[in-house]
């Protein structure tokens, strides 16, 4: 589990500047839904990235974790205006209505299982059901982004 440290760099540096590239590259083009989608994650992820340390403590300077429970926020919020984004994406294609749509959903699940929603309180043992909730509604965005992307990219193939 020694990588779980190197996540709020990843987040912040890797995912967020990646967004960011490609959030202009889309406005460039004059997508203006995925450009604010680009930008808007990005700026979540960074933000999340960020608070990453703080939440899971410094092993250096012996703080203790603060927890993910504030930081769930920022995934209601982003949850919110996957709702708007939705609605706008329905417009475009059905397939992005319905991305946006799971992505909504896998914010909503993700900031649920930091504020622990749907862990057992009075279990023996650590409960793990919130993070399968969450990890299965993350596969299900990945999955649905990685078979976007080759019509998105090169424009090929049908997008109903």
């Amino acid at each position: 589990h020694l990588g779980v440290f190197y996540l709020g760099g990843m987040l912040w540096w890797g995912v967020g500047m990646g967004l960011t590239v490609a959030g202009l590259i889309q406005g460039m083009n004059g997508d203006h839904l995925g450009f604010t989608s680009y930008i808007f994650h990005a700026a979540i992820l960074g933000t999340i990235g960020y608070n990453f340390e703080c939440a899971l403590g410094s092993i250096c300077t012996g703080v203790p974790p603060t927890g993910f429970s504030v930081i769930a926020f920022f995934t209601y919020a982003a949850f919110w205006y996957n709702i708007v984004f939705t609605i706008m994406a329905f417009r475009i294609a059905k397939m992005f209505g319905v991305l946006y749509a799971t992505v909504a959903v896998m914010w909503l699940c993700v900031g649920m299982n930091w504020q622990r929603v749907f862990h057992d309180a009075e279990a023996k043992e650590y409960d793990r059901t919130g993070d399968f909730i969450a990890g299965i509604s993350c596969l299900v965005v990945a999955l649905q982004c990685f078979y976007l992307a080759v019509p998105v990219m090169t424009g090929l193939g049908v997008i109903v």
